[in-house]
């Protein structure tokens, strides 16, 4: 049996008009022909519905999977298969889409992801549905499209991660749930992977003091090895990564600082002095830190007992 995985990706645009982008695994796209050949039957009408039509369409871009099946199915297998698998594909879409991040800021994502399983013609096949919760934002808490060229996709998509549909169909590995094994050391998540996590979950965040708490808290995944005087450590370590003068050096373990009040004040339940320009500012350049820290490859290859020894042989410069 035949399959299509189709999905709207929000606040994600191409820099061209009516083209379709090939990845390892699918293609995004903007054309609207393909979506009137998919969507123009009564099997969509009435199983995906008027309201989810009309929002993948109206959405700057979208992803699209075809593909076959290995094993003859049966409407059994279908039914046991089939939300799983379109789990898995709406999960892959969501990972390739968020390494967007590390080029620049933005908010694209995606929410419901819909798998036609058909013989020969869509529209005499079945659908299934996935949904996924994470809705981003920009740093400083607004959402607005953002355009990506074609050669930025193109060289995103050579490390692009495929999931696994045969092990999803041995119901080996499931792609429903997020996972929580990145917080328990047993399971050998590195501090970066974890820096990544809430990095994900402060993009995911509106709520602007929340969203610094949850930047803040990746700083510590990425800098931090100990929790004495934590804020400091991290500020520091911080500015003498990233700060090229004395000046910024300054400007950053200021920020980094400021921003830790903040983060204390609403992991305590307490009340903010100050005005929200302020934080949208600070959400901002923790944001850009971040994203710089990322790039750092040296620092998340040093032996763990080294770390201290490193960052005051970066001091003593």
């Amino acid at each position: 049996m035949k399959y299509r995985f189709i999905c709207a990706i929000f606040h994600f645009c191409l820099d061209k008009d009516n083209v379709s982008i090939t990845l390892p695994s699918g293609f995004i796209s903007n054309k609207q022909d393909l979506l009137n050949a998919t969507f123009s039957n009564n099997l969509s009408l009435n199983t995906i519905g008027l309201h989810s039509l009309d929002e993948i369409s109206g959405a700057p871009s979208y992803y699209v999977v075809d593909g076959e099946f290995e094993n003859a199915l049966t409407k059994n297998d279908c039914d046991k298969y089939g939300t799983q698998v379109t789990f898995a594909l709406l999960r892959q879409i969501q990972y390739f889409i968020g390494c967007f991040w590390k080029l620049r800021d933005n908010c694209a994502y995606v929410r419901d992801g819909f798998l036609y399983v058909y013989d020969n013609k869509i529209s005499d096949g079945c659908t299934f549905k996935a949904s996924v919760s994470l809705v981003n934002s920009f740093a400083n808490g607004i959402q607005k499209d953002t355009c990506f060229t074609e050669k930025e996709i193109l060289d995103m998509a050579a490390n692009m991660v495929m999931f696994d549909i045969k092990g999803v169909m041995e119901q080996k590995i499931s792609y429903r749930d997020p996972t929580q094994k990145q917080h328990f050391k047993g399971f050998g998540f590195d501090k970066k992977e974890l820096g990544e996590m809430y990095i994900l979950i402060a993009r995911g965040e509106m709520v602007l003091p929340m969203k610094v708490m949850a930047y803040c808290m990746a700083m510590e995944a990425l800098l931090a090895n100990t929790t004495t005087e934590l804020s400091h450590r991290v500020a520091e370590r911080a500015a003498v990564l990233l700060g090229k003068t004395k000046e910024e050096r300054c400007e950053i373990y200021t920020v980094v600082r400021k921003c830790y009040d903040i983060r204390s004040k609403v992991a305590h339940g307490d009340l903010i002095k100050g005005n929200e320009n302020d934080i949208v500012k600070y959400s901002e350049k923790l944001d850009k830190y971040l994203r710089e820290l990322l790039n750092l490859s040296e620092l998340y290859e040093l032996d763990k007992n080294k770390i201290d020894e490193y960052f005051l042989n970066l001091l003593m410069k």
